[in-house]
């Protein structure tokens, strides 16, 4: 019930601050559980890309924000569940896939945190651990203009137009390189940017995964 009350009153603020334009979204996986894998620019990202699929999602969260005990009864009701930052959190690890056995949508963001101007993009390797496990399709999504509605380090909502881009569905097999799938998932997330966005360096950190 939480989860859908949050969602109304993001729509409406959504309409107010953010008006937004999707594309690609006929391409979501219909029937089975898949990633959504974008681009982090913004704390209202997970929100934005809520709104952009039309479909209840689970959010990989960073720990932190489960400190707050108001703040972590309010996640856990929009499925969000915590990982740790800076390290390998397998029961993270295995409960997204426990949701994508199970036909969730899970977001992931494969920089594990947001982005800054013209800076190299660190990947995280989680996202080939979790493509390459799970064999479920991992959707590149791009989000265009959250970052001017809601400022990395500010709290005040400025209206500024967003858009969200759908890539086609990719898919992985167990025994491919985590470090490469990572890539191969940035590049195509940054692929649907706008062309002064595509120029931006990548570059893979590693995950301490144990294959």
């Amino acid at each position: 019930m939480i989860y859908y009350i949050a969602y109304f009153f993001l729509k409406i603020s959504s309409k107010i601050f953010s008006p937004l334009t999707v594309f690609g979204r006929e391409g979501l996986p219909q029937g089975e559980g898949f990633v959504i894998a974008s681009n982090h620019v913004s704390n209202l990202d997970p929100f934005i890309l809520g709104l952009a699929s039309r479909r209840r999602l689970s959010y990989v969260t960073k720990d932190t924000l489960f400190r707050n005990k108001v703040l972590r009864f309010f996640l856990y009701r929009v499925d969000a569940f915590p990982i740790k930052r800076g390290e390998s959190d397998f029961r993270a690890m295995r409960e997204t896939l426990r949701r994508l056995k199970k036909g969730r949508a899970v977001v992931l963001f494969p920089e594990g945190t947001r982005q800054k101007g013209d800076v190299a993009r660190k990947v995280q390797e989680g996202i080939g651990f979790i493509a390459a496990k799970s064999a479920a399709a991992v959707v590149p999504a791009y989000i265009e203009g959250s970052q001017r509605v809601l400022a990395p380090g500010t709290k005040t909502l400025r209206r500024s137009p967003v858009t969200v881009i759908f890539g086609q569905p990719l898919r992985f097999t167990e025994g491919e390189s985590y470090t490469e799938i990572a890539s191969q998932v940035m590049e195509r997330i940054f692929s649907l940017a706008p062309t002064e966005t595509q120029t931006e360096t990548q570059e893979v950190q590693s995950f301490p995964v144990n294959r």
